[in-house]
């Protein structure tokens, strides 16, 4: 396990990516891909594992894909539609960053569905941050 400092806009400990098992866990924007494909050797991620799916973490997955198109995509279910189909999510950031999205971000490139793989949270009674109390 490390991590991988894709250095985003040259500027380092900024944003980093986790490597586990010859996965990627959060890849970054497609902005740092460079950085991050030069620290893998060039070699293909085993998968992409996304906590989320905000741009500093997740940018970069489509163009991963893109890159190595056999490349699977784990992500929360709520994740997923923006994954394949990116439209809202720009639409909502370009509000906020305007002209500075492509220095920012690079280019979103959408995730195809076959690549995306989902998980459901696990169920309340199961999850192990819920807590049962004695009723008295």
């Amino acid at each position: 396990m490390r991590v991988i400092d894709v250095k985003h806009l040259g500027r380092p400990h900024v944003i980093g990516c986790w490597e586990v098992d010859g996965a990627l866990v959060d890849p970054g924007p497609q902005s740092s891909m460079d950085t991050l494909i030069e620290a893998l050797g060039g070699e293909r991620p085993r998968a992409i594992l996304l906590t989320h799916i905000h741009l500093d973490h997740a940018a970069a997955t489509g163009a991963l894909v893109r890159r190595w198109p056999d490349l699977e995509v784990y992500v929360h279910e709520r994740g997923a539609p923006h994954l394949i189909d990116p439209s809202k999510l720009l639409a909502s950031a370009e509000r906020l960053y305007g002209g500075d999205m492509d220095r920012l971000w690079g280019e979103i490139v959408p995730v195809a569905e076959a690549n995306v793989k989902t998980a459901a949270p696990p169920s309340s009674a199961t999850s192990p941050r819920s807590t049962s109390r004695p009723r008295s």
